[in-house]
C-alpha cells in the first residue's frame, strides 16, 4: 500500500509539470478586473505568460496601440479604426 502511494504521488508530481500555481502579473489583475464590466470596456490583452502583449486594442472603437512592458501606451502609436495595423516591437520584459 505504501509503494501505491508513492507511486500515486511521484506520478501526480510529474503530470504537472510546469502547471504550478503561479501569482497573477499585473495584466492578468487588469483583464481580470474587467470582466463584469460592460462589453465596450477596454480589457487588456495578455500573452501565455501573463505579460502584456505589445499591442492593445480596444474592440469596441477598433482603435490599437502600443504598449511598453508595464502596459503603458507609447505616445504615437494609435491608429484609428480602418487603418492599416500596426506593427509593435516585441519588448523584452524581465
Amino acid at each position: 500500500m505504501v509503494t501505491l502511494t508513492i507511486i500515486l504521488l511521484v506520478s501526480t508530481a510529474f503530470a504537472l509539470g510546469d502547471c504550478t500555481i503561479r501569482p497573477k502579473t499585473p495584466c492578468e489583475r487588469a483583464r481580470d478586473a474587467m470582466k463584469n464590466r460592460p462589453p465596450t470596456a477596454y480589457i487588456p490583452t495578455c500573452d501565455c505568460k501573463g505579460q502584456y502583449t505589445p499591442e492593445q486594442c480596444w474592440g469596441s472603437t477598433g482603435s490599437c496601440w502600443c504598449v511598453t512592458c508595464n502596459g503603458q501606451k507609447i505616445k504615437g502609436t494609435e491608429t484609428p479604426p480602418g487603418t492599416a495595423p500596426i506593427k509593435c516591437a516585441t519588448l523584452i520584459c524581465s
